[in-house]
């Protein structure tokens, strides 16, 4: 059967013996973070240039005009790239993920989408696209289709620019994606629908319509693929149709050419938190790949990387 974060099975939800093996293993752990306390933790690295976005919980970010919009707790953070607040639109419902295009900010609730003037005041509320909707990524095609990723039914939603659900992609029509629940990003570029697949490890590229029109990326434990149960967990593209990842797990943002051949790493492991990264990482290993996470945007020959387990961004160049 399929785990319920859309992995094959075995790769995220441990046998019964493993549960066991890591439980113990976690309870082992937790005895010597009791006895090593804060000392153990004040040495280890702590990497500079991260901002806090002023929430408590992100769950997504876009860029728009030069500024990062930031979806968490229960409002849209507006800030500057130095880390200064704009502004703060605060909502009825926590908003799980944003789009900004056309002077409007889209907004995911989990189980519909928000379309809202700038300031957050909602113009179209959708219906509820289904029960086990639950939405995790947003993109607007240039004529403002916009295209809902929904991890809880593992397909893509069409609505149009007035609010109005058209169809589903892929889960629609008889296939599924398979991903987590919380990781199933999407973007607009190129007159695309670029989709990073965690489950399979791969970037997809398909037309508005839904067709597949190319793909790449493999599962991999060498630099050049993805490595873990679900990764990317986010991408973005530039203008020339370079491609930037982000992985969980050991986290990295890589840049690939437009055939999906690695051109550099822009940021390994250590410009990460690593203590707060390994922490979500043992709460997942015991439930299913569900935690952590970070979201990669574009502002010029800069990118803006969103980190969820510590709530806070940082600016890295673009090679």
């Amino acid at each position: 059967s399929t785990p319920d974060c859309g992995c094959s099975t075995g790769d995220c939800q441990p046998t019964r013996r493993q549960f066991f093996s890591r439980g113990a293993q976690s309870i082992a752990a937790i005895g010597v973070a009791v006895q090593s306390g804060a000392a153990v933790r004040a040495a280890r690295h702590k990497p500079s240039g991260w901002l806090p976005t002023g929430l408590e919980q992100t769950r997504d970010m876009t860029v728009a005009g030069g500024l990062l919009y930031v979806a968490g707790d229960s409002a849209v953070a507006v800030l500057k790239p130095g880390g200064e607040p704009v502004r703060r639109m605060e909502f009825a419902k926590a908003p799980c993920c944003l789009a900004v295009a056309k002077r409007q900010l889209i907004v995911g609730l989990r189980d519909r989408v928000l379309i809202c003037d700038l300031d957050g005041k909602t113009q179209v509320e959708t219906k509820q696209l289904a029960k086990e909707t639950t939405l995790t990524s947003l993109a607007v095609a240039s004529d403002g289709t916009i295209f809902a990723a929904d991890g809880g039914s593992s397909s893509i939603w069409r609505i149009s620019k007035s609010g109005e659900v058209l169809d589903r992609l892929a889960g629609g029509k008889g296939g599924r994606f398979a991903v987590p629940k919380s990781f199933f990003p999407i973007t607009w570029a190129n007159d695309s629908l670029v989709v990073a697949h965690p489950g399979r490890h791969r970037v997809e590229r398909y037309d508005a319509d839904g067709e597949l029109k190319s793909r790449w990326g493999k599962r991999s434990r060498g630099i050049d693929g993805f490595t873990g149960c679900c990764n990317p967990v986010s991408v973005a593209v530039t203008d020339s149709g370079q491609y930037v990842t982000a992985e969980r797990g050991q986290p990295r943002i890589k840049l690939f050419d437009k055939d999906g051949k690695l051109l550099t790493v822009i940021a390994e492991p250590d410009a990460f938190d690593t203590t707060e990264h390994e922490r979500v990482d043992m709460d997942a290993e015991l439930v299913t790949c569900q935690n952590g996470g970070i979201e990669v945007a574009l502002i010029e020959r800069q990118v803006v990387a969103l980190d969820h387990t510590t709530a806070s961004f940082r600016l890295f160049e673009l090679a």
